[in-house]
């Protein structure tokens, strides 16, 4: 068997306001016409994307009746130390929480934010 794709998805509690957030920090939105009311796309440079989806949705399709706190670390990279903190600066003004700016850890420089539904993103220099 050979795996063809793989992708995280996070359930979100306001689709337009993620798809917001994650816009003004620097990701390309993606939308389907046919579940604009259920997810949006959020796609890196190298398009790997990340799925955001509307919370009851998300519960239907996992077989969950209630959703816990940090699901998942989401790591993103950037090139240089400079877009670490500009990044954490764009996350602020976006309306999220920066949890641990610019830190040098295990030879990286980065930084660690939640987004307004609290997910956990690590961003490293690479």
């Amino acid at each position: 068997m050979n795996i063809q794709s793989a992708w995280l998805n996070l359930p979100v509690e306001n689709l337009e306001q993620s798809a917001s957030f994650f816009k003004k920090i620097g990701f390309t939105i993606k939308k389907n016409e046919a579940v604009l009311d259920k997810m949006r796309g959020i796609e890196t440079v190298d398009h790997k994307i990340i799925m955001l989806i509307e919370q009851a949705q998300f519960k239907k399709v996992a077989q969950l009746s209630r959703l816990g706190e940090n699901e998942a670390l989401v790591s993103i990279s950037v090139k240089e130390s400079k877009e670490v903190d500009t990044l954490l600066n764009l996350v602020e003004t976006a309306g999220g929480k920066v949890l641990q700016r610019g830190t040098n850890h295990e030879g990286f420089y980065g930084g660690l934010f939640s987004d307004i539904d609290g997910h956990l993103f690590n961003v490293i220099a690479m």
